[in-house]
């Protein structure tokens, strides 16, 4: 651990660990790796706080470390609220392999199919990409478009519209031939959410409760704040280490990076992930559906240290004591957040920091895989249902 170099440090580290909330597995070793785990990287990360919450097979074991403000000198638990950011494009990959699973889409549907009345998409060569292509990055679609026109009052993300995203598209061909080259894209996500809300019938945020965060019982992973929830919003620093305002995201935001939720909720939704169920819904949402092998390029999909994407999921193979890991990262509004699944090993990890670094997160990163590596090391049983 890089900063425990003094006695004053280590004597707050043991502190820490011993008061690490919302512990509630039975099982010894879990508990003890998720609260070194937590205080490890709570103290390299400079984050105001950090929550870890990890389900290995029956067990479910909740760590908070540090304040959910600063000065607050409340520590963070399971039902502290926090930005999903990213992490919400693999909710959108689980609505997408629903729908899917369901026959009420096709992954191999184009896009246009799902357009809104008298709109018109511009396609490479006439080769329509497909709500594949759009959920494996792989569309030839900008990682962003900010409408020049808009104004939010400071709110910088005003200037992402969905009018304007059906503008550009009726007046701008995809760069590449779909399923040629990624190009991480939250504009690719957005027109995801939005051609899953055409086929639903309904806004994005809506149907994301009703098919999936509704029967989890995920009742704090929303698209906008209730006032009753929003007390338990934790305070994220950004970049320079200012409080982060909290702005409001738009709705074309909500299926890229919108949503807010807890540690709670997210251990519900990795305990279905890994729990058996829903099997025609998770052969589709845990599948390499596009390799890097082979693509002409791949910018911001971890091609260094992944095989491909999924349905928004980054797939790493098991390598040096790591098992098979699905991945997605994010960071908005002052928090960065990290989710790994190993669907052999029954094993899901989610952490979020309540500071935007990305020196930080790389050492998150490496702790989580280090975690799952302690947790369900390659070769060893995975532990039973």
């Amino acid at each position: 651990m890089t900063l425990i170099g003094k006695a004053g440090v280590a004597l707050a580290a043991l502190h820490i660990l011993t008061a690490t909330a919302g512990a509630q597995s039975k099982d010894l070793a879990l508990r003890d790796a998720v609260s070194m785990a937590a205080t490890a990287m709570f103290l390299n990360s400079g984050a105001p706080g950090l929550i870890v919450a990890v389900v290995h097979g029956d067990e479910t074991e909740i760590a908070g470390v540090g304040e959910t403000a600063p000065g607050s000198k409340v520590e963070p638990d399971g039902r502290s609220i926090l930005r999903l950011g990213s992490i919400s494009k693999v909710l959108t990959g689980d609505l997408l392999a629903d729908m899917a699973a369901q026959g009420g889409v096709g992954l191999s549907d184009p896009f246009t199919r799902y357009a809104p009345p008298g709109s018109s998409v511009k396609s490479f060569g006439g080769q329509p990409f497909t709500l594949l292509d759009l959920a494996t990055h792989s569309a030839g679609l900008p990682r962003e478009l900010r409408d020049p026109a808009a104004t939010g009052e400071g709110n910088p993300f005003a200037a992402y519209r969905g009018d304007y995203y059906w503008s550009w598209m009726r007046q701008n061909a995809p760069a590449y031939a779909p399923g040629t080259t990624a190009i991480y894209s939250n504009v690719g996500f957005g027109l995801l959410g939005e051609a899953l809300a055409q086929a639903g019938g309904k806004s994005f945020p809506d149907l994301l409760r009703d098919r999936i965060t509704a029967p989890l019982g995920m009742a704090d992973t929303v698209a906008r704040l209730s006032d009753a929830q929003k007390p338990r919003l934790m305070t994220g620093l950004d970049p320079f280490g200012n409080p982060d305002p909290n702005w409001e995201a738009t709705p074309i935001m909500a299926a890229s990076g919108g949503f807010y939720s807890t540690a709670d909720d997210m251990a519900r939704w990795m305990r279905w992930h890994l729990s058996g169920e829903a099997q025609a819904t998770m052969a589709l949402a845990h599948a390499l559906w596009r390799p890097h092998d082979g693509l002409r390029r791949a910018v911001g999909v971890e091609v260094t240290d992944s095989e491909g994407m999924g349905l928004g999921w980054v797939v790493s193979r098991a390598r040096d004591g790591v098992p098979l890991l699905l991945g997605k990262s994010g960071g908005l509004g002052g928090f960065m957040t990290y989710v790994v699944l190993a669907p052999n090993r029954k094993l899901g990890i989610f952490v979020a920091a309540s500071r935007v670094n990305f020196a930080m997160f790389e050492g998150i990163r490496q702790s989580v895989r280090n975690l799952a590596a302690e947790l369900a090391p390659v070769g060893s049983q995975a532990p039973a249902r």
